[in-house]
């Protein structure tokens, strides 16, 4: 009650607060782009002086407040464009002037043919965060997003949903800095249906501060998405091609109004893709410390279709111009029908049998996000009051059927098995925050409250054949419910002293989590109240120098799939079960950093993690059988060092570079087995951009991780090279692309598991090699 009283006394404070003099305003690009990062200065007249300077927002804003009357002037200047001086303003107390929008010019140098213009670095390190800039990249063209973060410099990805950040396990994802509160499988097949060519950018945050969540104990990605920045009314079209070892395709466009108040817009897309792909697999089984049976299993898999649709649409009002409100809905759908046939192997002491299986797999997923967000400015950008409120139902449906039959020595059918298994999911989420910042003379205060209701429903149907007849298997259909209630209030205190600057956070989150199996008619409650301190610190060493440190403390709960008891079959010899007794896992985090300017970025960093949660799969008591399950480990320590570096070879050729180096180390206990697992790896991404002569940009990019330990499980090296070019035509309004991915690639990326009586050996054989060609076209003002 307490925090509801704080937050009410906060609102009541700040709006009675009267700015003496206010001056606003807006930057452009020449093609009516926002620009954000511009600095703009406040002169004082006649003599010029500076009474105020900042830089301009995401959306192009800026906002001084000054008490003392007179006649100024306002000074644009931003990298790659001509600096500009607006006209005079007569400003008087009371006065709420917005400054006519201006556009800034582009300023270009012709050598030999070939313009070059200023741009930001495409991977930029914050005091807290590591920004790396996708929207203008020719190489993501035809990437899906799962595709775009298994090529992003600091990111580790098992193609599976599961992400790391510097050799960190349990990143959690979001989406315009909203959670989306999935994981694994359903969290691939939802960044599959997205587009790259839809993103702005992505944010890692290895150790983010206090105002956000502390779920996710190696951090947070942060998938930034396009928003409309240009002026006036207009829109674009896209269709693009591609082919694999199949084809894949997608057309879609959008419109846009905006003017000084009013910013509104639609985008809508539909794909559809095929592919091809095989794997191998081998189960090398244990009794006593001798090997009792090797199982190999090849598997060839066929999609056939995957369909996606979305639409996002929205419109932000500003009030006045301290004051906006903005709704939208974000409308992804996508249907992925895959066929499989596995050849199966078992040799036991000189013997062996074989089985063939047909396995035909119907996904669907549907993903809807509604918001609503109103925002306060006070007197100046720092000082606001922010309400935010989020409503996203999600569901899943899953149909799979598969049909083995067992061939003995003499290939005579000794034994047909067959199972189908239907799944029927709802996840809704709520979610509901205050965020209110209160800048003083050289500090920032910041609170904020949060409120999360996360509710699943996951009815799970499975038959098996027995004697030609469909029989229901009580053993593993069920009708799970799972619910998290979260509640969270934060405080960060920051500010600047001279050359030091620094931030201290603390985060509540009180979380209740209630399972119930009501086919078991068993009900499991817990309950957490967690605190997570959090602190960052930089220091200029001089204007080209910087230190930065920083602390951080994070968990994981466990999520539905992890408690729910019931068997999954995957296919019929292997199965997964969650644990309802997993514990939160801990995560404490230190950093320390050197910045080099705008170019050169290094980071040494280790972490501390307890109850650890991570999947185990091993041998079962049915024979022949492999089950995974998750586990509380024990400990792990993370070591790791990281160099990230922009070049600017010449004035044509660009580039940005990142190197990671880190150690993982698992240490603890499972059923009475020491665990002890641990490995070094490295990762090293470097992409290039060129400007060529006739208007053509070209990009490269290369990448190479050579493996990672994740408790009982590593994976080894992956690499590949992605090629694109693209060319304006009709006065820049028209753009072709064309992108080969994996011009160069590792065409088998291997997974070894050991853990008890089981040794697993994995290679795939992934479709991840194409050409791909977009056309795009804009049209309007």
């Amino acid at each position: 009650m307490k925090l509801y009283l704080l937050f009410l006394l906060l609102f009541i404070y700040s709006s009675n607060l009267t700015a003496q003099i206010s001056l606003s305003g807006k930057v452009y690009s020449p093609q009516g782009k926002v620009l954000d990062q511009v600095n703009v200065q406040l002169l004082s007249l006649p003599d010029s002086s500076i009474t105020m300077e900042q830089k301009t927002a995401e959306d192009g804003a800026f906002f001084f407040n000054l008490n003392k009357a007179g006649n100024y002037t306002l000074r644009y200047s931003h990298l790659g464009y001509e600096t500009l001086l607006s006209k005079n303003y007569a400003l008087r107390l009371g006065d709420r002037t917005v400054a006519i929008p201006v556009i800034l010019s582009p300023q270009a140098v012709i050598l030999d043919a070939v313009a070059v213009k200023g741009k930001a670095p495409s991977v930029r390190q914050y005091m807290d965060k590591m920004v790396v800039d996708v929207a203008e990249s020719v190489v993501s063209e035809g990437n899906n997003v799962l595709e775009l973060l298994e090529k992003t410099p600091g990111i580790v990805s098992d193609g599976k949903g599961n992400f790391s950040i510097q050799g960190r396990a349990g990143a959690k994802v979001k989406i315009d800095g909203r959670d989306i509160y999935l994981a694994g499988a359903q969290l691939a097949a939802l960044l599959r249906g997205m587009q790259a060519s839809d993103i702005a950018k992505l944010e890692l945050m290895a150790n983010p501060s206090s105002k956000e969540d502390a779920s996710g104990t190696a951090g947070s990605i942060n998938i930034v998405t396009k928003k409309n920045r240009r002026l006036g009314l207009g829109g674009d079209l896209f269709a693009r091609a591609g082919q694999s070892r199949r084809p894949e395709g997608s057309v879609g466009g959008g419109l846009h109004f905006k003017n000084d108040r009013l910013n509104t817009f639609v985008n809508a897309s539909v794909g559809r893709e095929e592919s091809k792909q095989h794997s191998i697999t081998e189960n090398r089984f244990y009794s006593n410390g001798m090997l009792s049976r090797v199982q190999k299993q090849q598997e060839e898999r066929t999609l056939n279709p995957g369909r996606y649709h979305s639409v996002r649409t929205g419109a932000t009002f500003e009030i006045d111009t301290t004051s906006t409100i903005e709704a939208s809905i974000n409308w992804i759908k996508g249907t992925f029908i895959s066929t499989s046939a596995i050849h199966t192997e078992t040799e036991v002491t000189g013997t062996s049998t074989s089985a063939e299986t047909t396995n035909t797999f119907d996904e669907g997923y549907n993903n809807l996000t509604f918001n609503v967000n109103y925002a306060k400015r006070y007197s100046n950008e720092e000082h606001f009051l922010k309400v935010n409120v989020d409503y996203a139902p999600h569901t899943n449906k899953y149909d799979n059927m598969y049909r083995t039959q067992f061939v003995g020595t003499t290939t005579a059918v000794e034994n047909i098995s067959a199972r189908k298994n239907v799944q029927d999911l709802s996840n809704t989420t709520y979610t509901a925050r205050v965020d209110y910042s209160k800048p003083y003379d050289n500090s920032k205060l910041e609170a904020g409250y949060k409120f999360t209701h996360f509710f699943i429903d996951n009815s799970v149907h499975n038959d098996t054949l027995v004697q030609e007849k469909w029989v229901v298997d009580n053993n593993s259909s069920n009708n799970f419910k799972y619910t998290q209630h979260v509640q969270a209030g934060y405080l960060i205190y920051s500010g600047k002293s001279g050359k030091f600057e620094y931030q201290a956070g603390l985060r509540g989150e009180y979380a209740y989590i209630e399972t119930v199996q009501k086919t078991l008619d068993k009900k499991h409650r817990k309950n957490y109240m967690d605190v997570f301190p959090n602190a960052f610190a930089l220091y200029n060493l001089n204007e080209n120098n910087f230190l930065r440190t920083s602390f951080g403390s994070r968990i994981e709960r466990p999520g539905d799939h992890d408690v729910n008891v019931f068997r999954v079959y995957e296919n019929a010899f292997s199965y997964y079960e969650g644990n309802a007794d997993l514990e939160p896992e801990r995560s404490y985090i230190v950093e320390l950093g050197h910045g080099f300017k705008n170019k050169l970025f290094t980071t040494l960093s280790t972490s501390y993690g307890k109850n650890v949660i991570t999947w185990i799969t091993r041998g079962a008591k049915e024979e022949n059988m492999t089950f995974s399950t998750p586990e509380n480990i024990g400990r792990f320590i993370n070591y790791s060092a990281n160099v990230m570096y922009n070049s600017s070879f010449t004035s044509w050729w660009a580039g940005s570079h990142y190197i990671n180096a880190f150690h993982n180390k698992y240490t603890g206990e499972v059923d009475g087995i020491d665990l002890d697992s641990e490995g070094s790896s490295w990762s090293f991404n470097s992409k290039h951009t060129l400007q060529l002569k006739w208007g053509i940009r070209s990009e490269l990019l290369g990448y190479y991780n050579s493996g990672v330990t994740t408790g009982v499980q590593l994976k080894e090296a992956t690499y590949g090279m992605d090629l694109g070019v693209e060319k304006k035509l009709m006065d820049d309004r028209a753009m072709i692309k064309l992108a080969v991915n994996g011009l160069i690639r590792n065409g088998n990326p291997r997974l070894t598991s050991t853990y008890d009586n089981l040794t697993l050996y994995h290679s795939a054989y992934p479709d991840n090699r194409k050409v791909l060609l977009s056309l795009s076209y804009r049209f309007g003002t």
